[in-house]
């Protein structure tokens, strides 16, 4: 957030930071200028174009698996609710079978977007449509109040969505960390929020701080019953922009 813009045309060109996140670059007004805006009929193409399919199509890649489109940000249900309908109905995804939402899980959703998912799963013409909630509550170590970032009745809504699944993925640096979280699970559980499955992932901006840890986290994971998330795009590339 304080990085100055003077000279910077694209987001390429932003230097990569080495604490903390840089999804703010993804949301934040400072950046606008920096992103770009596209008809609906030209990001389905290029949602089409990126996946590992030969024909286009949603149903299966060359390896034999359906094509899973995830929707992530900074924060996807944030002022975008309004315009995924027109996507998700854009002609190139009519066969789309997966879809994902990956949210910090305080953002209600729109009464008209609740919706259309709900006819969208509930629609004959579509029965193997499935929508996971990839819920991200933020810890305390993020800076968010616990009363504004664990919201039960936000998740319930999610639930709410027919035939949906819904897990927890938390970002943890240590042990007191896991202990935390186990707090949070109790409270989601206690309100009737059905969860799925619960996930852990190192913290880590930087590929050297994460590689640190990462083995002390999975070992937590078998302590506390988690499972373990890597963050395959560190792993693979390390800390840098476009994987």
């Amino acid at each position: 957030m304080t990085q100055p813009l003077e000279g910077v045309t694209s987001l390429e060109d932003l230097p990569i930071v080495t604490i903390g996140c840089d999804s703010s670059a993804s949301w934040a007004r400072r950046y606008r200028h920096l992103s770009h805006h596209e008809e609906v009929a030209t990001i389905a193409q290029h949602l089409v174009d990126a996946q590992d399919s030969k024909n286009g199509a949603w149903q299966r890649t060359p390896s034999g698996s359906d094509v899973h489109l995830v929707i992530t940000g900074g924060e996807p249900l944030l002022g975008w609710q309004r315009a995924y309908p027109a996507l998700l109905q854009a002609p190139l995804l009519h066969d789309l079978k997966n879809l994902t939402f990956e949210t910090n899980g305080t953002q209600a959703l729109r009464p008209d977007f609740f919706d259309f998912l709900s006819q969208r799963q509930a629609d004959p013409r579509t029965p193997d449509f499935h929508l996971t909630w990839s819920v991200s509550p933020k810890l305390s170590r993020s800076g968010e109040a616990p009363e504004a970032a664990i919201r039960p009745e936000i998740l319930l809504q999610y639930a709410r969505v027919p035939n949906s699944f819904l897990y927890l993925k938390f970002v943890v640096g240590d042990a007191e960390d896991f202990v935390e979280a186990e707090t949070v699970v109790t409270t989601y559980r206690d309100a009737g929020v059905p969860i799925d499955a619960i996930y852990a992932m190192p913290q880590g901006a930087m590929d050297t701080d994460y590689m640190a840890i990462r083995g002390d986290i999975a070992d937590l994971c078998l302590a506390h019953g988690f499972r373990f998330s890597p963050r395959l795009h560190v792993d693979l590339f390390g800390n840098k922009f476009g994987t």
